[in-house]
């Protein structure tokens, strides 16, 4: 079988499994997770009992800085707080169905754009900037430094799904007008629903190199990024939105601002691998 005809099942499969979740409520990717109940790895998973005083929907790649700001925030307040974590274009399609939640936090900010045209949000705060690059082992044993590199059939390549993830999507978006997408798609083995499991497929070596974000790589120490001259313009600006079905829209502007602070949830995201301006953080 073809990597363009693997490519195209697997994509398949996830558009089928997004349509699932979407009908059956919350499935294994995207995950929530909330003060209500610890899980084995430190974090913790909502259950059907517990109450929250923010709901937040927001991009798996911000995963590890968010539960950062969200324990500080919630033992500097006392305020509960949930965060649903998944693919950005996955969870708009869910506050579209749903029209619940607090706020919103996609890997890039051209979602916030398609969550204000359906008239979602009442308010949005830009956050910080991540560049779209590679993802390999440390030390790069491979020698993947170019695009070419990509292409070629020794080398394991694995993306996030376009349609769902903002990863994919820019990268798409970077790629096409030269002509260079079809080549990578064609050469990508797999397709995964976030950035991620993109990641995880390099650490535990089921690829040898992924598409991902810089700052995604914080968490994971034997991985190292490798920018590209291709996908150098693929860049995510990110940003929070504040929800019109928002029932605590104080609450809701008073997190958003605590997130945005320069001394608070910026510092966070700058110590995280974000790009943060330095006047900004001064």
């Amino acid at each position: 079988m073809s990597k363009i005809i693997a490519a195209m099942l697997i994509s398949i499969a996830l558009v089928a499994g997004l349509v699932g979740w979407l009908i059956v409520g919350d499935g294994v990717s995207p995950r929530t997770v909330s003060s209500a109940a610890k899980t084995p790895g430190g974090g913790s998973i909502d259950s059907p009992e517990s109450k929250e005083d923010l709901r937040i929907y927001c991009a798996a790649s911000n995963l590890a800085v968010m539960e950062r700001i969200r324990q500080d925030y919630e033992q500097s307040t006392g305020t509960r707080i949930s965060v649903q974590y998944g693919p950005s274009q996955s969870l708009l399609a869910q506050l579209q169905l749903t029209q619940t939640g607090d706020l919103y936090l996609p890997a890039d900010d051209s979602y916030l754009v398609l969550a204000e045209d359906a008239g979602l949000l009442s308010l949005t705060l830009p956050i910080a900037t991540m560049q779209v690059g590679l993802a390999v082992k440390r030390g790069n044993p491979k020698r993947i430094a170019d695009f070419p590199a990509l292409l070629t059939n020794e080398i394991r390549v694995v993306q996030a799904n376009p349609d769902a993830a903002a990863v994919g999507m820019l990268t798409r978006a970077c790629l096409l007008p030269s002509g260079k997408w079809s080549r990578l798609a064609d050469a990508t083995t797999a397709f995964r629903g976030t950035v991620i499991e993109v990641a995880n497929d390099v650490h535990v070596g089921a690829a040898d190199v992924g598409i991902v974000y810089d700052a995604v790589l914080h968490s994971y120490p034997d991985l190292e990024f490798v920018a590209i001259e291709a996908l150098r313009p693929a860049k995510a600006q990110v940003a929070i939105g504040i929800l019109k079905s928002s029932r605590t829209p104080g609450q809701a502007l008073d997190f958003a601002r605590y997130l945005t602070a320069p001394d608070r949830g910026l510092k966070v995201y700058a110590e995280h691998g974000f790009h943060v301006a330095e006047q900004v953080l001064k």
